[in-house]
């Protein structure tokens, strides 16, 4: 199996968990009509941050397979493994890599450098688009739909969804559709097998 076709079967199999856990909410409210409880609907929260985890995940596999080939340039934000961050190097820090391979260290350090990584906003996929060779414009038509669900998942994960809004009416989440995630799903694969089909 080529690296291609592995990150798109851990993709599609990512997206299918999503998918299983709006199957859950879906399941349990189907014969209710109106607003559903915060408990309920907590479901579809913990499905938009495994969809942005998908997204995530999606954007990290490409890069740890195409960066440390990448030209120079793609790698100048990129620390040398093990140092912190450090931009100047003496011969202490590098007498640590005796014996290894110049492309071995480059890719240990891509390695390390993207468990650290996240993905909060489309510059932030444009950039990784652009550092493994592929036109940013490819987040464009898909931008609108990304940067709401990456807002909402950040508001999630930060916030607990709580709602600004206060007093009678008011739920203490914000409120969230089984609609809305279905249309990220969707934006997230349509963009995913976009990017897959041009590396």
């Amino acid at each position: 199996m080529s690296m291609r076709e592995e990150i798109q079967l851990r993709f599609q199999s990512n997206l299918q968990r999503v998918r299983n856990v709006v199957g859950v909410y879906t399941s349990g409210s189907e014969k209710r009509k109106g607003r559903r409880a915060v408990q309920e609907s907590d479901i579809l929260r913990a499905a938009v941050v495994l969809l942005h985890a998908t997204l995530e995940d999606l954007l990290r596999s490409l890069a740890k397979w195409k960066l440390p080939t990448a030209p120079a340039e793609a790698l100048s934000d990129i620390p040398l493994v093990g140092t912190k961050g450090k931009k100047t190097l003496g011969l202490q820090e590098l007498a640590g890599f005796r014996g290894r391979r110049v492309d071995e260290v480059i890719a240990l350090s891509v390695t390390e450098y993207l468990e650290r990584s996240s993905y909060n906003h489309p510059g932030d996929v444009k950039a990784v688009l652009n550092s493994i060779g592929l036109e940013e414009s490819i987040v464009d038509s898909f931008a609108q739909h990304l940067a709401a669900m990456m807002a909402r998942r950040h508001w999630i994960a930060h916030r607990a969804d709580r709602n600004p809004q206060h007093g009678t009416g008011h739920h203490i989440a914000k409120s969230l559709s089984n609609a809305v995630v279905a249309r990220w799903i969707e934006t997230v694969e349509r963009f995913g097998m976009t990017v897959l089909s041009r590396v």
